[in-house]
């Protein structure tokens, strides 16, 4: 705590000298426009919310679900010197960042939405197993994060409809810029990026590209290495038609970070590593205006993720195996005024995912998937009375799939290989209200009701098949939102779950592989959320603070007990403070107490959570121009060596200094 008090204090006399400095360079130099929005050239699009326009963009989802709704964009990032997705989606309302070493980093998700986790979109188009990626695509690739936290997403994917959705909005520019950014800190550290962009008469271009390594803690196997290059653009050669494009490539090396006591013995000894891991998309989607009553949106997308993975155990040989996965998208959805006040929205969706070899504990096991989905959806716009409903059906055929399952004692049992078989239909149903009070009051509401399958991968402990689940879903709330003021969000919600996949135990194989077994449990939810954002305050800086409560239960033995898995509340806020030049921002979190067992050494539940991690930016703008910052980043102003994870703590205290420039 001492440490962490000089840092601070050190940290507080930089900022000190800053003004100082600061001061003296505006008596001395003529300053620019201090009106001017310094953005940095990107687009800042201001829309009103209830300027719904379902033909120009079909697939937005229900006007009722604004109350659920969070958004981080590109100044947000910048400021919190987010490195990557999962850093930039950290601070976001609800969400809880599970820090872990296994083979997927990091893990994101709000409302307790585990087992399934929430499902991504890259600029709209569902991804079906991108968990490995957030925890390295850069966030300077990201124009937006939409995060959708209820259950009423059936437009952004097959499974969206009822675990929440997070969709990345890649970068565009507004102006030709060229943004270099390089910064270096603990743990032999360093990033850099580069990225250009410009809007020509018909359309516009992004492209770029980063590089990060890390040597990590001493003797942790920690290591890690990325290059990423992105891209998108967009074309509309007449009103009608519009063309857009993303593409991005990953690659790089990632040491799996060893565990620490009380983690399971047996991964304490391994030298785990993807070398190398690579991934990699292009995704294209087109709208056609028909009239002045309809338009259709398509999309079609294909997404590749390979990987070698390399285990030593002690001095037994290099045990390697090939890890790749192969998913295509095909979608359209087609929207109608069937009034001026009523527009009927019709969909078709289709994934393939396909592994070769199998993934994780499927490992030697062909995975070949195709999933077929159908959506409906009907809007109808009074004068201040909105009103919505929607169907989803998706369906799988399993051309090859393999049931893996476990013995209490870790043996692998035979399992039933599957071919050609069509999986159960899974139906979602929606209904949805938002009403306009007197400005600027809203009132939302929704309901989602559907099934959820078993997530591939999830076994249980005597090879019995684990159920699917059905789920029921309220949202509701208020929202007030006025110009020159900020907006005000607050909301509650209700979750029924049954036949939920819960955490039973971790085991250990006979060949030494670590797994988890789950069981179907009753669950029940419910909390309420809050989200508030200023707008700038005496020219001098805004707030933002965003809360999740809630009181989740699971039923055991026929009574009802808290669900300890996960934490009962999650806190954030921040202050950013601009003054001409120096810009200083000050972040908080807090999430509460929980216990699991997942990795346990003796396979009983540990305490984790209980924390609050406190982080700091800082930075100086130079030039006439101010096209220069340069800037230090603190995490961890506490040095807290808190655990989302058992045997995976923080790396505590963190300092990175950098700097951006704009050519």
């Amino acid at each position: 705590m001492k440490m962490a008090l000089t840092r601070c204090l050190i940290t507080l006399g930089l900022i000190t000298s800053a003004v100082n400095v600061t001061l003296a360079n505006e008596e001395t130099a003529a300053d620019p426009d201090t009106n001017r929005v310094a953005r940095l050239g990107e687009i800042l699009v201001v829309g009103d919310r209830d300027a719904r326009d379902l033909l120009a963009n079909p697939s937005l989802e229900s006007a009722s679900l604004d109350i659920a709704v969070s958004t981080v964009d590109s100044e947000a990032i910048r400021l919190r010197n987010a490195a990557t997705l999962t850093e930039a989606l950290d601070l976001s309302t609800g969400v809880f960042t599970e820090q872990r070493g296994r083979k997927e980093k990091q893990l994101s998700s709000f409302r307790g939405q585990i087992y399934p986790y929430p499902d991504f979109a890259l600029n709209g188009v569902w991804q079906r197993a991108f968990w490995e990626i957030p925890a390295f695509f850069p966030a300077v690739a990201i124009d937006r994060i939409e995060v959708l936290r209820s259950g009423g997403a059936i437009l952004t994917g097959p499974n969206s409809g009822l675990v929440g959705a997070i969709n990345i909005v890649p970068r565009r520019f507004d102006e030709p810029s060229t943004i270099f950014d390089v910064q270096g800190g603990r743990f032999n550290t360093f990033r850099s990026s580069v990225v250009h962009g410009d809007r020509f008469d018909k359309g516009d271009y992004t492209i770029g590209g980063s590089f990060y390594r890390t040597s990590g803690p001493s003797h942790e196997n920690a290591a890690e290495h990325f290059t990423t290059l992105f891209g998108t653009g967009s074309w509309e050669p007449n009103d009608e038609l519009r063309f857009e494009m993303t593409g991005f490539f990953l690659r790089g090396e990632r040491e799996l970070r060893r565990i620490k006591p009380p983690g399971a013995n047996n991964l304490r000894n391994r030298l785990e590593e993807y070398s190398p891991i690579t991934s990699y998309g292009l995704l294209l989607r087109t709208l056609v205006k028909h009239s002045e009553v309809s338009s259709t949106e398509f999309d079609i997308g294909y997404v590749g993720r390979d990987a070698d993975f390399n285990n030593r155990v002690g001095n037994k040989p290099v045990a390697k195996n090939r890890e790749e996965d192969r998913e295509f998208n095909l979608g359209l959805i087609h929207a109608y005024k069937l009034s001026p006040d009523n527009t009927l929205r019709a969909g078709l969706q289709y994934n393939h995912w396909y592994c070769p070899n199998g993934k994780r504990h499927f490992v030697g096991n062909r995975m070949n998937v195709h999933t077929l989905s159908a959506v409906v959806t009907d809007e109808h716009e009074w004068d201040r009375l909105t009103l919505d409903g929607g169907l989803r059906l998706t369906r799988s055929w399993y051309r090859d799939y393999a049931e893996r399952t476990f013995a209490i004692t870790g043996e692998n049992l035979s399992g039933r290989t599957i071919s050609n078989e069509w999986g159960e239909p899974a139906l979602t149903t929606t209904l949805g209200a938002k009403y306009r009070l007197d400005p600027p009051l809203s009132l939302y509401g929704h309901v989602a009701f559907g099934h959820v399958d078993v997530p591939a991968g999830a076994v249980s402990e005597t090879g019995s098949k684990l159920d699917r689940e059905n789920r029921l879903i309220l949202d509701g709330g208020v929202m007030a939102e006025q110009a020159g003021y900020g907006t005000l969000k607050f909301g509650g919600f209700i979750t029924y779950r049954n036949n939920a996949l819960l955490l039973n135990d971790t085991k250990v194989s006979k060949d030494g592989e670590l797994f988890n077994t789950y069981g179907n449990s009753d669950v029940r939810q419910y909390g309420l959320e809050m989200e508030g954002q200023t707008e700038k305050v005496a020219d001098l800086f805004s707030l933002f603070f965003n809360a999740t409560v809630m009181n989740s239960q699971s039923k055991n033995s026929g009574s009802w007990r808290r669900h300890r898995e996960i934490p009962q509340a999650i806190l954030a806020a921040g202050l950013n403070f601009n003054y001409k030049r120096l810009d200083v921002n000050l972040y908080g979190k807090h999430v509460s107490r929980f216990k699991n067992r997942r990795f346990s050494v003796d396979g009983q539940e540990r305490p984790l959570g209980d924390y609050v991690d406190l982080s700091l930016t800082a930075g100086l703008t130079l030039g006439r121009e101010r096209r220069t910052r340069i800037y230090a980043s603190l995490d961890n102003l506490l040095d807290d060596h808190y655990s989302t994870v058992i045997g995976y703590p923080d790396y505590g205290f963190r300092c990175m200094i950098g700097l951006q420039h704009k050519m």
